[in-house]
């Protein structure tokens, strides 16, 4: 849990003095500004952000868990059904895009696999707003990725 942090110094230094209505007695009345509280707020949201950061720093090296697969564009050319084959294959630094066509359709449609893994250890294959969620054996192979594809 991260510490609160200290108030600025002239919140803390020199207490406001204030009359009651009645005028009967003065209080010491240390009430911060709008701006102030702000100010606190904005620091402690830094400082939870930093030790979060710090905390999940693993996140955001995608170096370290990113998915490479060898010689992917060798599935380009392949048939994912019987109207539609692999007509590209994109690595790009968030997923591999796989890109379906043929010469007689001029409709073009997209497989996204995600190349970080998931906290439960999956990768993800999107198509046509379908998720399927994959172990790393199940596609290590350009065979064994057509069957994933064909599966969603």
């Amino acid at each position: 849990m991260p510490q609160l942090p200290i108030p600025p110094s002239h919140l803390t230094a020199n207490p406001v003095w204030t009359t009651l209505s009645n005028g009967s007695s003065n209080i010491a009345n240390s009430i911060p500004s709008a701006e102030d509280v702000r100010d606190i707020a904005e620091q402690q949201a830094r400082m939870v952000l930093n030790e979060w950061l710090t905390n999940n720093k693993g996140l955001f090296q995608s170096d370290t868990n990113k998915l490479k697969i060898q010689n992917i564009h060798n599935i380009v050319g392949q048939w994912y059904d019987n109207r539609l084959n692999i007509i590209g294959a994109k690595e790009c630094d968030k997923y591999y895009e796989f890109t379906l066509g043929n010469d007689t359709i001029p409709q073009r449609e997209t497989i996204l696999l995600h190349r970080r893994q998931t906290d439960s250890g999956h990768y993800i294959m999107e198509y046509n707003g379908k998720t399927l969620w994959l172990c790393r054996d199940e596609f290590d192979t350009i065979e064994k990725i057509i069957i994933c594809m064909r599966t969603i």
